[in-house]
C-alpha cells in the first residue's frame, strides 16, 4: 500500500506540527473511506438481492437470460465484497495512523499512558532499573516503546537493562539517525502491527514447536501410505460413477476412517503447538516485508536487513508458514474437515507440509525474528529522537571517569516544565555530595543523570545539549522498601543492596553509583558514621558516586578528602512564608532547609 508522503513538510515543521498535520490528514481520509465503505455495503446488498429478483423475473421469459443475469449479479457481488474488504482495511490503517499521531501529540504534553508500560520487565533486584523508573507506568520504557511485536518489546527492555559495548553504541547511533526522519516508514511499521492486533503476540509456543522433533515425518512410510490412500477414495468414487456397485465404498471409507482416527491424537498435538500462530506470522511477515523493501545506508541496518535475503524472501517464507497453520485450523470446522479428511486426509497433508517447512527453515526463524525485533527497537528510539529535536547524541568514552552534561534535563518531564542543569565531574575515586532541602530536586537530579546515562548506553540521544559519559557499570540505591515475603526490614534491604554495591566496586571499580539518603533507616549518628565509612571505602576503590543527602556533615568530608569530594546543592527560597524552588544545581553546600516551615503549614507547632 502506498504511503502518504510528508517529506517536504518534515524539513519545515516542528514535531508537533508534523503530528498535527498527519493526524488531520489520516482522520479525514478515514472519514472519507467510511462513507465509501457504507456505499459499498449497500451496493453489495443491492447486487445480491437484485440478482435474485431479476433471476426470478426473467426465469419465466428466458432461462438463459435469467442465468446470465444471475451470474453477472453474483460476479458484481463478489467484486463489491473484495472492494469492501480492501476499503475497510485501508480505513482501519488510516484510523490507526491517526491514532498514532494523536498519541504522539499527547506524549509531547507528558502523557504517554497510551503506550505499553513494560511492567513485566520490572526487577526489584536490578542494579538500577527499579530506582530509575525504567519500567512500569510513567516509565522510560513506556515513553520510548513503539514496538508492536513481543520480541521487539523484549529487545527494547534488553537495551535499557544492559549497556551495549562501545562499538555497538556507535552503530546504533548511526542507525537511529538514519531512521529518525523516516516518519512515514516508522509509523507504517507500527500500523502493520496494529492491523493484526487480534493476533496472539507470544511466539514462544511456535518457537517450541520449531525446536521439537517431527511427529509425522519421522517415518518415511507415513507419506507413502497417506498418498496411496488419498488416491484410493477418489478412484473408487469414479469407479462407482462408471457403473461398479456402491458397496465397494464402504470398506474404503472404513479403512480411511481407521487410518485417520489412529493419527488423530498426533494431529491434535501438532495443532496445539502451532494453533493461533497464523495471524502472528502474518503480522511478522508484513513487518519484515516492509523492512525488506527499503534501502538503508547505516551498516547495522544493512546487516540486519541482509538476514532476510534468500532465493525467496523471508517475508514470503513466513507467510507460507502462516497459510499452512491457517489451513490446519480448518479442522475446527467439522462440516469442512470431515469430508476433506475422509476423502483426502487434508489434516495429515497439512501436518506433513508443516514439518517439511520446519525441516527446511526452522533454523532461520530465530534470526529473522531477532532482526525484526532489532529494527522495531531502533525505530522506537528514532521516534523518540524525532520528537525531541533538541536532544543530542552523546559521546561515550571508555576513559574512566568523565561525566559532562550541558543543559541536561529529565527525559520524562515535558519540555515546558523541565528545568535543565549543567554538571561535570571527572577523575576516578570521586564522591559528588548533593545537599538540599525537601522537594528541592536532589533525587530528581540523580535520576536525571541515571536515565540519560541509560539512554546513552543504549545508543539513543539524551536530554541535553551536550553529553559525555564513560562506559561504566551503573548502580543505584535510591528506592528501598521492606519485604513481607522475605521478612526483612527496609534498613536490612538497604544494607544488602549496599553490600552488593561494595562487592561490585571492589571487584571492578569502573562504576557510577547513585545513592540517595544512605542508611536512612537508622539514627542520625549511626547514619553519619556509616555514610562516611561507605564513601571513604568506595572512593578508596576508585569508584565514582553521587550522593544525595540532607546531612550537611557529609559535605564536610571535603576538608578531609579534598581531591575526592565535590559539593553541590539545590536551594530553596522563602517569600512571606511561601516556598519557592528553582531546581537549579549550584556548587557548594546548601544553607537553607524547609522542614520546619512545611510542618508549620501542616499545623504542627514548631
Amino acid at each position: 500500500m502506498k504511503l502518504i508522503s510528508f517529506k517536504p513538510l518534515l524539513t519545515m515543521m516542528s514535531p508537533r506540527e508534523v503530528y498535527q498535520s498527519r493526524e488531520a490528514e489520516f482522520s479525514a481520509t478515514a472519514e472519507r473511506l467510511q462513507k465509501l465503505s457504507d456505499r459499498l455495503s449497500m451496493a453489495r446488498l443491492a447486487a445480491f438481492a437484485g440478482g435474485l429478483v431479476l433471476f426470478a423475473v426473467l426465469l419465466s421469459f428466458s432461462v438463459i437470460a435469467a442465468i446470465v443475469t444471475l451470474a453477472v449479479a453474483l460476479a458484481m457481488f463478489a467484486w463489491l465484497v473484495i472492494k469492501y474488504e480492501t476499503t475497510e482495511r485501508s480505513r482501519k490503517r488510516n484510523l490507526y495512523m491517526a491514532e498514532i499521531n494523536r498519541l504522539e501529540l499527547k506524549c509531547l504534553e507528558g502523557d504517554f499512558s497510551g503506550f505499553k508500560p513494560g511492567e513485566e520487565y520490572i526487577e526489584r533486584g536490578h542494579p538500577y532499573s527499579y530506582d530509575l523508573d525504567i519500567f512500569g507506568k510513567a516509565s522510560l520504557f513506556q515513553y520510548i516503546c513503539r514496538t508492536t511485536s513481543r520480541p521487539a518489546a523484549d529487545r527494547l527492555a534488553e537495551y535499557l537493562k544492559h549497556p551495549a559495548p562501545l562499538d555497538e553504541i556507535l552503530k546504533r547511533q548511526e542507525a537511529i539517525q538514519e531512521l529518525q526522519p523516516l516518519t512515514d516508514w516508522r509509523q507504517e511499521l507500527m500500523t502493520l502491527g496494529y492491523l493484526n492486533a487480534g493476533a496472539d503476540n507470544d511466539p514462544d509456543p511456535l518457537m517450541q514447536w520449531l525446536g521439537s522433533g517431527d511427529i509425522f515425518l519421522k517415518t518415511g512410510r507415513e507419506k507413502i501410505i497417506t498418498g496411496c490412500l488419498t488416491l484410493l477414495a477418489p478412484a473408487c468414487i469414479a469407479a462407482v460413477t462408471a457403473g461398479l456397485p456402491a458397496a465397494i465404498l464402504a470398506p474404503v471409507f472404513g479403512v480411511n476412517f481407521i487410518f485417520y482416527f489412529t493419527r488423530f491424537k498426533r494431529i491434535s498435538k501438532l495443532q496445539e503447538q502451532v494453533s493461533r500462530s497464523s495471524d502472528l506470522l502474518k503480522a511478522y511477515s508484513d513487518i519484515i516485508k516492509l523492512i525488506e523493501n527499503r534501502s538503508f545506508n547505516a551498516p547495522l541496518l544493512q546487516k540486519l536487513q541482509s538476514s532476510f535475503r534468500d532465493e525467496i524472501a523471508a517475508s514470503e517464507r513466513i507467510r507460507q508458514l502462516s497459510k499452512l497453520v491457517g489451513r490446519l485450523d480448518y479442522r475446527l470446522n467439522v462440516l469442512v474437515s470431515a469430508p476433506l479428511n475422509l476423502l483426502f486426509f487434508a489434516d495429515i497433508h497439512f501436518c506433513l507440509a508443516l514439518e517439511r517447512w520446519k525441516r527446511e527453515h526452522a533454523s532461520r526463524i530465530p534470526g529473522w525474528f531477532a532482526s525484526m525485533a532489532e529494527f522495531e527497537t531502533l525505530a522506537s528510539l528514532a521516534n523518540m529522537a524525532f520528537s525531541n529535536t533538541g536532544w543530542v547524541y552523546p559521546q561515550v568514552t571508555e576513559d574512566y571517569f568523565v561525566f559532562r552534561a550541558e543543559e541536561m534535563g529529565h527525559p520524562l518531564i515535558p519540555e515546558g516544565r523541565r528545568i535543565s542543569n549543567s554538571f561535570a565531574t571527572d577523575g576516578a575515586g570521586k564522591a559528588v555530595i548533593v545537599t538540599g532541602s525537601n522537594m528541592s530536586g536532589k533525587s530528581t537530579f540523580l535520576r536525571t543523570c541515571g536515565v540519560n546515562t541509560v539512554l546513552a548506553f543504549a545508543g539513543a540521544p539524551v536530554c541535553a545539549s551536550a553529553f559525555t559519559v564513560s562506559l561504566v557499570r551503573l548502580h543505584s540505591s535510591m528506592r528501598i522498601s521492606d519485604s513481607l515475603e522475605e521478612n526483612i526490614s527496609s534498613f536490612y534491604a538497604e544494607l544488602r543492596r549496599l553490600k552488593a554495591i561494595i562487592s561490585g566496586a571492589e571487584a571492578d571499580p569502573k562504576v557510577f553509583l547513585l545513592l540517595d539518603e544512605i542508611l536512612r533507616g537508622t539514627n542520625s549518628d549511626d547514619r553519619y558514621t556509616g555514610s562516611v565509612a561507605l564513601i571513604k571505602q568506595l572512593t578508596g576503590y576508585r569508584a565514582v558516586a553521587m550522593v544525595a543527602t540532607h546531612d550537611l556533615r557529609l559535605a564536610g568530608l571535603e576538608k578531609d578528602l579534598q581531591h575526592s569530594i565535590e559539593n553541590y546543592h539545590f536551594d530553596v527560597k522563602v517569600n512571606n512564608e511561601e516556598l519557592f524552588f528553582d531546581y537549579r544545581l549550584t556548587p557548594g553546600i546548601c544553607s537553607s532547609f524547609n522542614a520546619s516551615l512545611l510542618m508549620k503549614k501542616m499545623g504542627i507547632k514548631v
